[in-house]
């Protein structure tokens, strides 16, 4: 039951906030004039959107935790990490340098269609809170053993960037530090939930691929 009203408590707030970006997009579009600088600021709200959608779905449809983590702390670095990110997602972008805007989009683009690669992989397994459903060790994730949170870096570098206020500087600060801290627990469930996550985690970064890794990726076999 619990997991039940939190997964349909998880699914109203980002459906809420995809319709908040959904509003964004229609009046974007709506805008007579027109210029490569607009579509590639669209493009990066469809990738926003793309990837609230993405996460609507995989929290219906995810696997029954194997694990959870135990005590308040937990649950409160990841809905603060979670929410605080979201929110920045929809907050719509300030005017700001031309060139600053295009460099923004840009890397906001690569991050989210990075971050749909991870949650694609991640799919059923995704959960909010520091649970163990289903050890997920293919794609993204043979690089890094958290793609997911390295790829939401790039899209808070790319928000920050677009929209250089205080407040945005200030959230983006406290998502790092809570962010941090969901790794900490997220470890600690999938150890002791999975006994094969030893040997997976000597082999795999936490956060930034290995040279030799990616040089395998590129080139196979290579040596």
């Amino acid at each position: 039951m619990r997991d039940f009203i939190g997964r349909a408590m998880m699914t109203l707030y980002f459906t809420v906030c995809a319709t908040l970006k959904s509003g964004a997009m229609i009046v974007a579009l709506r805008d007579p004039t027109w210029s490569w600088a607009r579509g590639i600021s669209v493009a990066a709200d469809v990738a926003a959107l793309g990837f609230l959608v993405l996460i609507v779905a995989t929290t219906v449809a995810r696997l029954p935790p194997v694990k959870t983590a135990q005590g308040i702390e937990p649950r409160l670095s990841a809905l603060i990490g979670c929410f605080a990110t979201v929110t920045l997602i929809a907050v719509p972008g300030v005017q700001t340098l031309p060139q600053l805007e295009l460099v923004a989009d840009l890397i906001t683009i690569v991050g989210f269609t990075l971050c749909i690669w991870c949650l694609w992989w991640l799919g059923r397994s995704f959960s909010i809170t520091a649970q163990a459903r289903r050890l997920v060790t293919a794609g993204p994730y043979q690089l890094v053993r958290h793609p997911l949170y390295a790829c939401e870096a790039v899209v808070l570098f790319g928000i920050v960037l677009r929209n250089p206020t205080w407040a945005v500087v200030a959230i983006g600060a406290i998502v790092i530090c809570f962010q941090c801290r969901r790794i900490i627990n997220e470890e600690k469930v999938l150890r002791s939930a999975f006994p094969e996550y030893d040997a997976y985690a000597r082999a795999t970064p936490i956060l930034i691929p290995s040279i030799s890794t990616l040089r395998e990726l590129v080139f196979p076999g290579a040596r």
